[in-house]
């Protein structure tokens, strides 16, 4: 089983380059991962927490169809299963994607249970009371299906629109896991009152870039954590000039936020208990190292793990 044996929530944040990979395990061991990006890391991670082949993985989330989300998908589903998968709406340009028509077509054969989100869902894990106050949440917001035909007929539709964002509730603990959203995404759910609620942990949407991540949305969620998943060297450069100037003007507020580049922290765990209180350790492992579980260097609130200014600095213009 995996190791979560004194009721904790805990919420992995996997460094994977420019990808998201996110493993939530509950206080009674369900696993819930969110994206999945590099299967032999992941493989190697859920080895090393306790998780054997003999287990099987309780639901796979993919926000959209981009391969830095969904590549490790179906090497998941081959060793270990899952119950259940959740796909974006889909649509348009998602029914045309080899890949992520795989992975349909694999669940399909398989006859595992697939939900595609067009809207809000609602997914209690630990199989809780609905209305009692230590009931575990996923609510999971998906682009409405109009919301897609209006960006389509505008000309201006692309891919990281159909993102999923999720939010992870326990008690007084949120945390907002928001894949590849983008400014439309954010202001559809503004419209909608959805997010309205601030949060104690932000995985930045779409690695830290522009596009998914305005100073105005970040500090109305007021997390005291955000993580950035993303490589800088990569292909995409990511985060760019703009999201960089953005994380580090959010880590000068005076409250001292941590704001973390998975490419320099490492892998991040998250220790949540059943008073919403929580606990942020880095691996501290490099881009291409093992993780090792048992090295981690815990982050004060004080500290810059990811150098903002160095970062924004280097981008720049010549």
């Amino acid at each position: 089983m995996p190791v979560n044996s004194q009721g904790k929530l805990i919420i992995y944040c996997l460094n994977v380059g420019q990808g998201d990979t996110t493993i939530i395990v509950t206080p009674k061991n369900h696993v819930i991962i969110i994206d999945a990006v590099k299967a032999k890391k992941i493989v190697n991670f859920l080895e090393q927490i306790g998780f054997d082949d003999q287990q099987t993985i309780d639901h796979i989330i993919i926000s959209h169809p981009h391969t830095d989300h969904y590549r490790a998908v179906t090497p998941l589903i081959n060793k270990y299963g899952t119950k259940e998968i959740t796909f974006s709406s889909l649509r348009r340009y998602t029914m045309n994607v080899p890949g992520y028509v795989g992975i349909i077509n694999t669940a399909a054969e398989r006859k595992i249970p697939m939900n595609f989100l067009s809207g809000y869902n609602q997914i209690h894990p630990d199989e809780s009371p609905f209305l009692d106050p230590k009931t575990i949440r996923l609510e999971l917001l998906g682009p409405s299906n109009q919301f897609i035909e209006d960006l389509y007929n505008s000309g201006t539709l692309e891919t990281n629109h159909y993102s999923i964002i999720a939010r992870l509730v326990w008690g007084k603990f949120r945390m907002v896991i928001a894949g590849d959203a983008q400014m439309e995404n954010w202001a559809h759910f503004d419209r909608e009152k959805m997010l309205e609620e601030t949060c104690t942990v932000l995985r930045s949407a779409h690695h830290g870039s522009a596009n998914g991540t305005q100073f105005e949305r970040i500090d109305r969620l007021n997390p005291r954590v955000v993580i950035v998943s993303s490589d800088p060297n990569g292909k995409d450069k990511l985060p760019d000039l703009i999201g960089c100037t953005t994380m580090l003007r959010y880590h000068k507020k005076s409250s001292h936020p941590i704001v973390a580049l998975t490419y320099y922290t490492g892998s991040i765990r998250i220790e949540v208990n059943d008073k919403g209180s929580r606990k942020v350790f880095a691996y501290g492992e490099s881009t291409n190292s093992n993780i090792n579980i048992n090295h981690f260097v815990k982050l004060k609130r004080s500290t810059d793990p990811t150098k903002w200014r160095d970062l924004s600095l280097g981008k720049m213009p010549s």
